[in-house]
């Protein structure tokens, strides 16, 4: 499954998502900080059959009309430690804002511009770092930091 709206329904079905840690945002280095209810970071087999990383958290609820998702992937080159910046488009970097619409649906917006620095070692499931993500002019630019711990590569 490469749709990122699709994961996370399938996510909220179960009883207790929970978080694998935090992710926290901010907008335009705003004092208020608003933290994800569900966070995850997975290994996901991407569309063609390529593995990506996938950092994913939101708060809220499609149906209540108050969902707030943010997504951000990237193709996983090897099973070694990650310790990088990214920027958008580089190794496949997208980042994605869902939300909720009118009648318990979402739509969502790619970031013109995003950087997000990670730290991540595939065999500890150990993620973290921060981003920061620009969209058009009727949304905020989130900013903000996550440390999330995932089910290993290979286990």
């Amino acid at each position: 499954m490469d749709n990122d709206f699709e994961r996370m329904l399938e996510t909220m079905k179960q009883s207790n998502p929970g978080s694998d840690g935090t992710f926290k945002w901010r907008f335009d280095s705003g004092s208020d900080w608003t933290e994800a209810t569900t966070a995850r970071a997975e290994l996901w087999l991407g569309a063609h059959g390529k593995r990506q990383w996938c950092v994913y958290a939101w708060t809220g609820s499609n149906q209540t009309n108050d969902l707030v998702y943010y997504v951000f992937r990237f193709d996983l080159i090897d099973e070694n430690i990650i310790d990088k910046t990214l920027n958008l488009g580089e190794q496949g970097l997208i980042f994605r804002h869902w939300f909720s619409t009118n009648g318990n649906a979402a739509t969502y917006r790619n970031a013109l511009s995003a950087k997000v620095s990670i730290k991540l070692n595939p065999k500890t499931g150990v993620c973290s770092g921060h981003f920061e993500a620009t969209f058009d002019s009727n949304f905020k630019s989130p900013n903000g930091e996550f440390n999330l711990t995932s089910q290993p590569v290979g286990s």
